[in-house]
């Protein structure tokens, strides 16, 4: 049975609309388009949709795996099934996870900052600047990131309205014509889709901080079919707006839009796009990072503050190794099969060990017996 913490630690089960939604929406949201359309073409809808869908069987399977774990985090279940040693090696690899989350975001928002706002400006001060915004936040707890995770979502949400303005000049003869690509197609651009769609798996950290969680499971399928719908949408605007050749040679698509969009006190409305997605990669930046040391204080007993300035110091110098763009999207693509792993595999294979575990428990019982 899993561990519920004090109260006064907790946030309501409410709070996972947020908390899922703004892990699944960070700078994926700006470029995805290029991706899933190298696949299936006009169809990657298909592949969008049926991917969004698949989360919520992993989303079922971690709740399984949640309320069977003895302190209601992964780290515990790595300990309960393999023992204290080899659990903490689990663990170990569970970190760098999450290290290779926040550098990806990281680095990936710096890419558009200097490509569209600070050409001349050096990664590591870029790098320095973002990671001491981060890291005051979660030095405020889990509550205050819920917080940020709250705003990362109400006020980015007010840019849906500039979507009015590619709708205009929306072609939907280009997603015609419809089902046309085969299976291998549609898996190019499921797998395309999958590293958008993580944030989930934080779940597996703080769900020990969700108030009555083993009642909570309604709202993580919630935010889960909220994010589904939310990149259907702006993949069928894209799709409208832009033809299959464009797509495939426009590196931020969303952004590419935005240029469109002129009002009398703004001509770059591009940039209100920009550092307003800064709110957008806050929220899964800072769960990653207060998830890393939350993982060495779990499994090793570290002290928060020297396990976050470690993690904090390790970041930094994976952000700024990555220097080209090439690099970026090598560390994106590293990250697609890390996740889709992650994912896909490992958590169904903890699943079924558990049932394993669950079995010969049980036997054993009735052994005794």
């Amino acid at each position: 049975m899993s561990k519920q913490l004090k109260e006064s630690l907790t946030v309501s089960p409410f709070f996972l609309l947020f908390l899922i939604h703004s892990t699944q929406t960070g700078v994926g949201l700006l470029n995805f388009q290029s991706s899933i359309v190298k696949g299936a073409g006009q169809d990657a809808w298909v592949s969008v949709l049926v991917v969004g869908l698949s989360f919520h069987i992993i989303i079922w399977l971690m709740y399984y795996l949640l309320k069977k774990s003895n302190n209601g985090d992964l780290m515990s279940l790595h300990q309960q099934l393999f023992g204290k040693w080899i659990g903490n090696v689990l663990n170990i690899f569970f970190y760098v996870y999450m290290l290779l989350v926040i550098t990806t975001i990281i680095r990936s928002y710096i890419a558009v900052l200097i490509t569209w706002v600070f050409p001349y400006f050096p990664i590591w001060l870029l790098s320095l600047i973002l990671l001491f915004v981060i890291t005051y936040l979660v030095f405020g707890g889990f509550r205050v990131i819920t917080g940020i995770c709250f705003w990362g979502i109400i006020i980015p949400s007010i840019l849906l309205f500039t979507f009015y303005f590619p709708l205009k000049y929306a072609y939907w003869t280009n997603l015609l014509p419809v089902f046309n690509h085969s299976i291998g197609d549609f898996y190019v651009s499921a797998k395309n889709c999958i590293l958008m769609y993580s944030g989930p798996e934080f779940l597996l950290i703080y769900f020990p901080f969700i108030k009555n969680n083993q009642k909570s499971q309604k709202w993580a399928h919630i935010s889960q079919a909220y994010t589904t719908i939310l990149y259907l949408f702006i993949t069928f605007v894209s799709f409208g707006y832009f033809s299959h050749g464009q797509l495939r040679h426009i590196t931020w698509p969303t952004l590419m839009m935005s240029k469109i969009i002129r009002y009398p006190f703004i001509e770059r409305f591009e940039y209100v796009y920009i550092f307003l997605w800064l709110l957008v990669i806050l929220p899964p930046c800072c769960m990653a990072l207060w998830g890393g040391f939350r993982i060495l204080k779990e499994s090793f007993k570290f002290k928060s503050r020297k396990s976050l300035w470690f993690s904090i110091i390790i970041v930094h110098f994976m952000v700024i190794s990555v220097k080209s763009k090439l690099d970026v999207e090598r560390i994106g693509t590293f990250m697609t099969y890390v996740t889709s792993s992650f994912l896909y595999f490992y958590i169904p294979i903890l699943f079924l060990l558990l049932l394993v575990y669950q079995a010969f428990k049980k036997a054993g019982r009735l052994g005794g017996n």
